[in-house]
């Protein structure tokens, strides 16, 4: 198997078996330096990819929002959250472990102080919680029932005119995601279309019943 097939395999690993290398990363994002630490076996070492990078540059992150980030990875989005408004709080959840970790690391990297990250799979390590914006560049590699699982499961844990925001390759199914959101939001939109890939924005209106 070759290295770029063996991260590929790991990241979405709760235990990455590729030796760790990690990698001190510099980016710019909504008009703000970051400094990120990345490492083999998680998702798009060594730099960010695309899709993060356009929803990084998209999201709107409210006053006092929780905000979740699902599938932080090492904790780009999360962490540009974070920064963007400081009075929110964000959640970052990570099933790998050695993405988690450099995800808490690059909190103090960063200097965030408004962000916690859990390591586990998030509906499990999340029951209960509600949250007003839910980011995420969701795992389309993993087929189309994973990706729908968590549209369905953000539908239900937003609060009242809650918002989510994900970034899908537009030949990874986003028009049929964007269709289902359509289905389980009232209000759900392409805000922008770049490189291949869509942001795509739900918001869920108070009483709005999930089907």
């Amino acid at each position: 198997m070759k290295r770029d097939e063996q991260d590929m395999q790991h990241y979405f690993t709760a235990e990455p078996l590729s030796e760790s290398r990690p990698t001190l990363i510099t980016a710019t994002l909504r008009d703000m330096s970051f400094r990120l630490w990345t490492d083999r076996g998680v998702f798009s070492h060594g730099k960010i990819d695309r899709g993060s990078r356009l929803l990084a540059e998209t999201i709107q992150i409210r006053s006092g929002d929780r905000v979740l980030d699902w599938g932080a990875g090492y904790g780009v989005l999360g962490i540009v959250a974070a920064r963007l408004e400081p009075s929110c709080h964000v959640t970052l959840v990570e099933v790998n472990r050695r993405a988690a970790e450099l995800a808490r690391q690059n909190l103090l990297e960063n200097a965030v102080a408004n962000a916690e990250v859990i390591v586990g799979a998030a509906p499990e390590m999340l029951a209960g919680r509600q949250f007003d914006t839910i980011i995420s560049n969701p795992p389309v590699s993993r087929g189309r029932l994973v990706v729908e699982e968590l549209i369905r499961d953000s539908c239900t844990r937003l609060s009242e005119n809650g918002a989510l925001w994900l970034v899908i390759h537009t030949r990874g199914g986003a028009r049929r995601y964007m269709k289902l959101l359509s289905e389980l939001f009232p209000q759900a939109v392409t805000v922008t279309i770049s490189g291949g890939f869509r942001v795509l924005h739900a918001l869920k209106q108070a009483h709005h019943k999930e089907r």
